[in-house]
């Protein structure tokens, strides 16, 4: 039986269809990881900007600081530093493991956040004054350039998620230990 020339054949495709599968899901999870890099890059030049607009805001700021209330006009900065300072340190950690829920949801969590904060700055029309118009179309405009980002971050991780939910390839994912992934 072990000499017949079909048992041998289908040892050799049973292994080659392995090696492949096994090289799909590496494939799949490295395209993940490089889809989550341009990611983080975006949001990172989206927390540099926050330093951009509080810098500038700082220097700017001796117009609108006679017409607020000084405390409230600087706990709306800090809170928009804080949001920024979060969202970096939270993405340094999502760079350790792209793909667990608790590292994905910490990062949307702080792009809401930071978000809040960027509304309550610029939400009261006494506000405005203090962040030009320069800035708020940048912030706008990096806003745009983080979605396509997190779409292929997304689209990529529902390709992975799809390749080890599939029936052979689920086999040696299980053995190898491929987790799912989570999208933002």
């Amino acid at each position: 039986m072990l000499t017949a020339g079909w048992f041998w054949l289908t040892i050799a495709i049973g292994v080659f269809w392995a090696l492949g599968a096994y090289n799909r899901l590496v494939r799949l999870q490295s395209q993940v990881q490089q889809s989550f890099d341009a990611l983080e890059l975006r949001l990172l030049e989206f927390a540099e900007l926050v330093q951009q607009v509080l810098s500038e805001g700082v220097i700017s700021s001796a117009p609108w600081r006679s017409e607020l209330n000084l405390d409230q006009g600087a706990s709306h900065w800090s809170r928009l530093q804080e949001c920024a300072r979060h969202l970096a340190m939270e993405l340094a950690h999502m760079q350790e493991h792209p793909l667990r829920a608790d590292s994905v949801v910490r990062v949307r969590d702080s792009q809401a956040r930071l978000q809040a904060a960027w509304d309550s700055l610029v939400a009261p029309s006494a506000y405005r004054v203090a962040v030009s118009d320069a800035l708020q179309q940048r912030w706008q405009a990096q806003r745009l350039l983080v979605q396509p980002d997190t779409q292929r971050f997304n689209q990529a991780v529902e390709q992975y998620n799809q390749a080890i939910a599939e029936f052979p390839a689920v086999l040696l994912a299980r053995l190898f230990k491929f987790r799912p992934g989570f999208v933002l």
